[in-house]
């Protein structure tokens, strides 16, 4: 978790963990295409670019 280590923002590096833990990189992959879940984005309290932010960094810390 070299990347999500270097993130700021503890929302963005919460859930970019959590998506390491808890995502393919195939799901990673195709979140980084898609919009995000509204609900998603009110649970982890997040805006679409810290969204976007967690996804690709933990798709970076998986590959």
């Amino acid at each position: 978790m070299k990347l999500i280590n270097q993130l700021n923002d503890p929302k963005t590096k919460a859930y970019a963990k959590h998506c390491f833990d808890e995502k393919s990189a195939e799901e990673l992959r195709a979140a980084t295409n898609e919009t995000p879940d509204p609900e998603v984005l009110s649970t982890w309290g997040l805006t679409e670019g810290q969204y976007a932010e967690a996804v690709t960094t933990a798709l970076g810390d998986l590959e």
